[in-house]
């Protein structure tokens, strides 16, 4: 009888919400996947109409063809930035008359807007040109990568405090966000979640094992892109060191990127060419299968010019999967890894103390499988998509319930503001 009166609940006050964002899937990235997971589980469960406003990436067609339904349109035009120099910018223009259009033509309840520009800017100009509510993300590299540019940093800014609400991804962003002086009461913190129905401990599968030649090897596995602020080249170096005495070890990297070459003449280098194997790109769907033959995931991110890791979902993911994740102490990752409880946090350049924690890993199974299965029961207990879309749900039905009422009282605060 609760759940019966709980679903309808759910089924009342539908809304209509605009989605902006420069890149959506199949673009790679932590921030897309996080997006699509929590409005495909809104779709899920509630009756709101939600339009995607995106751009064209490679691969969308096929994307679409399957991901995009009458609950959950996706609609694509133009082409995604290339940067935020002020030759790109003056392309907000387009994406800018689209929106008034479908604004204008359809009842939009909320604008959502999935990064600052220029879907915060555009949401921005809407509010205040026809009085549209708007929440915009933060994922902590948004603050970190504008901040050295001042007409960046004033817009930012502005976008940011002038939104109904924030939604920040990690602690790492609502710290950002409170450093440059957005409202706490305007800040509420949904961190991603994790799909256990695909990321789950089973035995590694055969043809892989033979395929990358991890027959009776210790394997670590790094899924990222092969960027620098991802510190494939920090492990590499530790991987020097730690084949000295554990030369059965093998370093699964998956992913692609502009760092490949780089990163295959240092293996070279190195002289550990032998026991790193570059896969390259993997479909998200079988991602699941590469947690499952790794003894430890590891990823040493770090900041780059600004650039920073948000959350870290790929440490989220690795612990679903019962492994011991081992990342660099920056960004948001202390949300994604407990130091000494499901893995380790280190100094995200310091080789040393990490080829000394690998060692240690990758000798002791009981280590191994206590930490992994720590982290899959946090993963299962504290990370499901379904609470993340209910809450962001809830947010947006309380936003466009004060926007018609006019009600704002001072100093209120968004319940259940943490999750």
């Amino acid at each position: 009888m609760k759940e019966q009166e709980s679903r309808a609940k759910k089924n009342q006050n539908p809304m209509n919400i605009l989605f902006m964002t420069d890149c959506f899937l199949p673009h790679a990235g932590g921030s897309r996947i996080y997006y699509y997971n929590l409005y495909s589980h809104m779709r899920d469960v509630y009756p709101d109409q939600v339009t995607i406003l995106t751009k064209k990436v490679p691969g969308w067609e096929q994307f679409d063809a399957t991901a995009s339904y009458d609950a959950l349109r996706i609609v694509r035009h133009f082409q995604p930035l290339k940067d935020l120099s002020p030759l790109e910018l003056p392309k907000a223009v387009f994406p800018l008359v689209e929106a008034v259009a479908r604004v204008l033509s359809r009842k939009t309840d909320l604008i959502h807007a999935g990064d600052l520009y220029p879907p915060g800017m555009i949401s921005l100009w809407l509010k205040r040109i026809v009085g549209i509510p708007y929440l915009t993300f933060c994922h902590g590299e948004d603050v970190t990568l504008t901040e050295r540019y001042q007409y960046q940093r004033v817009m930012r800014n502005r976008i940011y405090k002038s939104a109904d609400a924030v939604v920040a991804a990690c602690e790492f962003a609502k710290q950002e966000l409170l450093q440059i002086g957005v409202p706490e009461n305007k800040i509420v913190k949904i961190m991603p979640g994790v799909d256990w129905k695909r990321f789950f401990p089973r035995p590694a599968t055969e043809a892989l094992v033979r395929k990358y030649g991890l027959e009776n090897r210790r394997v670590l596995l790094t899924i990222a892109r092969l960027t620098p602020r991802k510190g494939h080249a920090t492990v590499l170096r530790a991987l020097a060191k730690v084949l000295h005495s554990l030369p059965d070890t093998t370093y699964l990297i998956v992913g692609k990127g502009g760092e490949r070459e780089r990163l295959e003449q240092l293996a070279a280098e190195l002289g550990i060419s032998h026991a790193v194997r570059f896969v390259g790109y993997v479909p998200e769907k079988d991602l699941a299968d590469f947690y499952n033959l790794c003894n430890a995931f590891v990823m040493m991110n770090h900041e780059e010019n600004g650039d920073i890791e948000g959350f870290g979902m790929v440490f989220l993911e690795a612990s679903a999967v019962g492994k011991v994740v081992i990342g660099g102490r920056s960004g948001g990752t202390s949300d994604s890894v407990e130091h000494g409880k499901t893995g380790f946090l280190l100094q995200p350049d310091n080789v040393e103390e990490l080829a000394g924690t690998l060692d240690l890993v990758l000798r002791d199974t009981e280590l191994q499988n206590r930490l992994g299965m720590a982290g899959l029961q946090r993963a299962r207990a504290d990370f499901s998509w379904e609470t993340r879309a209910a809450r962001l749900r809830d947010l947006s039905e309380m936003i466009v319930e004060r926007a018609r009422t006019k009600s704002q009282p001072a100093g209120s605060v968004f319940p259940s503001s943490t999750i």
